[in-house]
């Protein structure tokens, strides 16, 4: 499924993905408040259509997203990375900020680094599959 940046990797789509899953699903360390404004689970479908550039999969499945507050239409996502190095840091926050202005609603996007470490526990079980399907974990 191509990324709002044009990427696209060979994976699944639809039932299953981390959006769909109840809130115990989703990564264990998303913060936030939302006041209704804008619709939360629509704001997890558009960011789980952002891809990894490196990964075949989602930045909701590697367990990037680590805040996810709404306030009257103003939406700021707290990520972290698997690297500090990672060369692609900024099309990651680009890619973000594309996905989720295209949610209804939404009036103003802010992505926040949330600089604490990142580790292989926090990738969702569909994650972990999809990291195995390609060898990677």
């Amino acid at each position: 499924m191509p990324s709002s940046s044009g990427r696209a990797h060979d994976r699944p789509t639809g039932s299953g993905r981390a959006h769909d899953l109840p809130a115990a699903g989703l990564p264990r360390r998303v913060a936030g408040r939302c006041d209704g404004s804008v619709e939360r689970d629509a704001v997890w479908t558009a960011l789980d259509r952002v891809d990894d550039p490196e990964l075949p999969l989602s930045i909701v499945e590697l367990g990037l997203v680590r805040r996810l507050d709404i306030v009257d239409g103003a939406v700021t996502v707290g990520l972290t990375y698997t690297s500090l190095a990672c060369p692609c840091l900024e099309m990651i926050r680009e890619d973000v900020d594309a996905a989720v202005r295209t949610v209804p609603g939404v009036r103003s996007t802010r992505v926040d680094d949330v600089l604490e470490p990142w580790s292989r526990d926090d990738v969702t079980p569909r994650g972990r599959e999809l990291l195995r399907a390609v060898a990677v974990v």
